[in-house]
């Protein structure tokens, strides 16, 4: 028995104990047996004068008497209350900061809040990511191949294809493909919770809607949680907004922001800067967890961010404070200069096509749905249909769709990001228009009708006005207006306070309106909408309010432009000029979010509209221009179909310039698949045929059209793992892909691989053992013809014992005696060798002894 925390928390465990003992009908005796604990332990922890009982008898008990999920948790937390004595400040901070974790951070509609966060979130992973090292992607062609007795290094690995498996698209409408950063990828697939056991400072990004915020709560959930239970304390979170951070010391900016936010969760003490200026515990730091750092327009303002975290962690007070930082990809330059190589950089994951069944049926259960599981089936099928489902693995959007689908499910799911935003505000400002006298109109007239007639009616136009108010307040938010929310709101003319109404009156049913409408939220003690992209949407939607102003856009946004001279543009296949000639140069990626969902909303409004523009960027050559669009298809928005066979023909210019470097054809290839896979994948094709390029390029077209389309790329990927041409490793890197789809037709290629004696023997065993891998029956017989040919180096030979052993046929005794006496063996192989002839007499060997 443990004591020293608070009383209170250890006589509501012991009575909670007592209710589900009496809950179960069950004696003291009868738990004691069926907990397997005695029934001294027993009775203490029913018992509120005593102390706190163990940690295993608490578990024993819980379990004998049936009590799991939240409620053990709680009982967790109780015991750790009991038996902690926490300073009463840092227990009121933990409480209400777990409180505040618990709310998801995304919009809900249905059944008018937003549900919590652990009833729908679903923990995403993360990659780790290092700047590529190596030979850049203009180098000059290296063939692996070398002779014979040479040791090869191990096989270059080949490109990666930036596309994965998803729906077909044409020109005209969204076409979806997530693409593998260009980093090299270090960790795949690590869970986002073990950030939490890490000790350096972390960037996570990922794109628009790609769940950091919902990161961030479930790290401050998860952590506070294991503070406040008494489990292994890693660090104790703090989430704070970047924008509070710039211009004050960084305990006076944690402890304005938490103040802000928790007043609402139950902090009933006003936290002082000095709370953050020691460890929570001796030895136990405070994570920071800051979100929205692309959210700070200003460059100059996010590198201030940064620097200050960069002199925290490389100052005397390194070891109190851990960061995670959560943003949409920032450029490397702003990074580098300030963090530098003391952060790690992680990239968030959409979720798998798996996962987002999963968050489908927790929405529909969430709105209790008869038969959400079927539901969840039919929304699969309704996101397929509208060639949706790339777009719903990002968190948000599997968010908004589900409850699109909830509200309407025979009716078809929006075909852009424009427009299912479009769809999603008017399910929120039909909710804000309830009739009845829960309606937001009904209360407002109830709180002013003492003002009069013309009160009332001032206030129905200023209501009728407010999705304008707001798409207002969010393109001055855009624009960089960092003005108080109700400051910036009610300076609008729409917004003024009618005669006879007290001011501090109208600022309240004002404010009550913003935060009814579903758009708004309280974060900090501040008014801000509930997403970025939710402010990009309106600030576009703002910025097309007229014929007149969408098309003064437009132009701002789409005509800039440079000199390209006639060298550098037949560099990129142009037909050659006498004269430099102009180059539109696309939007900066910053931007690319709002550009998007401007570019939708000019189309809804008239289909003309943005297609001028976007064909012209993606005309000649332009391969900026054309990527451009094709980030743009990413996100979910419509292409114009002019523009895509604009893109289409430029990427098909630059393809078929044989003059050009291997990687810019490939690249204009990767491009197209996303604006248009049925093109693209025609290109990817015709270059895998093209012998003047490289071989790993060839390989890397042939993948980006088998994952669209394996039934046009598996001849193409069998021809290039038979053509003597390419390198070896190239071509067993080929047969390894065919096998995914034919093994009978990769056996054939392998056999032919390892028994052609004119490649590298290192790429003969490569080809050996991918046969093994794939379970072929004849592998025994090419690991055995290889072995027996005495012109393979001893290190390859000893390689091919290990296939053979672990098919089982082992070579004969002899053979491999006269191979352990080879000169040619250094000592470590000579270890290794030996080691492999005692496993072959011996199998048990191998389960129990480590290998030299």
């Amino acid at each position: 028995m443990s004591s020293g925390g608070d009383p209170g928390a250890n006589a509501e465990l012991s009575r909670r104990l007592r209710q589900a003992l009496a809950d179960k009908g069950m004696r003291q005796s009868d738990l004691a047996a069926q907990a397997e604990v005695s029934k001294a332990a027993v009775s203490n922890a029913l018992n509120p004068d005593k102390g706190a009982p163990s940690q295993y008898t608490l578990e024993q008990l819980a379990g004998a008497l049936g009590i799991e999920g939240n409620q053990r948790k709680e009982l967790r937390r109780l015991r750790s209350e009991a038996i902690t004595n926490l300073p009463s400040q840092l227990r009121a901070y933990l409480t209400a900061a777990e409180r505040a974790a618990r709310e998801h951070p995304y919009p809900g509609v249905l059944p008018g809040v937003a549900p919590p966060l652990a009833a729908i979130y679903l923990h995403q992973r993360v990659r780790q990511g290092e700047l590529a090292s190596g030979a850049r992607w203009d180098s000059a062609d290296r063939y692996e191949d070398g002779p014979a007795d040479t040791r090869p290094g191990p096989e270059t690995a080949m490109g990666a294809s930036l596309a994965q498996p998803g729906s077909g698209a044409s020109m005209g409408v969204v076409a979806i493909t997530q693409g593998v950063p260009a980093h090299r990828i270090v960790e795949d697939g690590l869970s986002a919770d073990s950030l939490l056991n890490r000790q350096d400072t972390c960037l996570v990004t990922a794109g628009p809607g790609g769940g950091k915020s919902s990161l961030l709560r479930t790290l401050l959930q998860t952590g506070v949680g294991d503070f406040v239970q008494g489990l292994a304390v890693r660090a104790a979170p703090v989430l704070v907004p970047a924008a509070a951070l710039p211009g004050r010391p960084l305990a006076g900016a944690l402890a304005e922001a938490v103040n802000a936010d928790l007043s609402s969760h139950g902090l009933l003490e006003e936290i002082r800067p000095e709370f953050f200026l020691a460890p929570p515990r001796p030895g136990v730091p405070w994570l920071i967890l800051v979100d929205g750092l692309d959210e700070i327009t200003s460059a100059a303002t996010r590198h201030e961010v940064l620097r200050t975290v960069s002199a925290v962690i490389n100052g005397k007070d390194a070891g109190q404070y851990r960061f995670i930082i959560a943003s949409r990809p920032l450029p490397a330059s702003e990074v580098d200069s300030t963090l530098g190589a003391h952060a790690s950089r992680f990239d968030l994951q959409p979720f798998s096509f798996a996962d987002l069944e999963q968050v489908a049926r927790n929405w529909f259960s969430h709105f209790g749905l008869p038969d959400p599981e079927g539901v969840a089936e039919r929304f699969g099928q309704a996101l397929a249909a509208a060639s949706l489902a790339d777009l719903a693995r990002i968190p948000l959007m599997a968010s908004i769709l589900c409850q699109l689908h909830a509200v309407a499910p025979d009716k078809p799911l929006p075909a852009s990001r424009g427009q299912i935003y479009s769809d999603f505000i008017s399910l929120l400002y039909k909710r804000q228009h309830t009739v009845g006298a829960s309606g937001f109109r009904e209360q407002a007239r109830a709180t002013l009708h003492r003002y009069g007639s013309n009160a009332l009616a001032h206030t129905e136009r200023v209501l009728d006005h407010l999705p304008e108010v707001i798409a207002r307040l969010a393109d001055g938010r855009y624009a960089g207006d960092t003005r108080p929310t109700m400051t910036a709101v009610l300076s609008q003319a729409e917004t003024s306070c009618p005669p006879g109404i007290p001011g501090d009156e109208w600022h309240a049913v004002i404010r009550s309106a913003l935060q009814r409408s579903g758009l708004m939220t309280t974060y900090a003690g501040e008014l801000v909408f509930l997403h970025q992209t939710l402010l990009e949407y309106l600030a576009a939607r703002h910025a097309c309010r007229s014929p007149a102003s969408r098309a003064r856009t437009l132009e701002e946004v789409f005509t800039h432009a440079r000199w390209q001279w006639p060298w550098a543009a037949d560099i990129l296949g142009s037909r050659k000029r006498l004269a430099p000639r102009r180059l539109l140069i696309p939007p900066h990626p910053d931007d690319s979010s709002y550009i998007g969902f401007l570019i939708d909303v000019a189309q809804e409004q008239d289909p003309d509209a943005a297609s001028p523009y976007l064909r012209r960027l993606a005309a000649d050559g332009n391969i900026e221009g054309c990527r451009f669009l094709a980030e743009q298809a990413q996100l979910g928005t419509t292409i114009p179909a002019p523009a895509a066979r604009a893109a289409a023909e430029s990427c098909a210019l630059l393809t078929s310039r044989t003059t050009l470097r291997s990687y810019w054809r490939l690249e204009a290839a990767k491009i197209l698949m996303r604006i248009d896979h049925s093109s693209g994948i025609d290109l990817c094709i015709r270059l895998a045929q093209d012998t003047s390029m490289r071989s790993d390029w060839r390989l890397e077209a042939a993948q980006l059209a088998a994952d669209i389309d394996i039934d046009c790329a598996t001849p193409v990927l069998a021809a290039l793992a038979a053509d003597p041409t390419m390198y070896a490793s190239a071509r067993g890197h080929a047969a390894r892909r065919v096998a995914e789809f034919d093994k009978e037709l990769a056996t054939s290629l392998l056999v032919s691989l390892a028994s052609n004696r004119g490649l590298n023997r290192e790429s003969r065993v490569n080809a050996a053992r991918r046969l093994v891998d794939l379970g072929s029956p004849c592998a025994a017989a090419v690991c055995t013809a290889l072995f027996a040919d005495e012109a393979f180096p001893p290190y390859l030979r000893m390689r091919i014992v290990e296939l053979l052993i672990q098919l089982g046929a082992p070579p004969p005794e002899e053979q491999y005696g006269e191979l352990l006496q080879t000169p040619a063996l250094d000592t470590r192989e000579r270890q290794q060798l030996a080691w492999l002839l005692e496993e072959m007499n011996d199998p048990q060997l191998g389960n129990d002894s480590p290998r030299p």
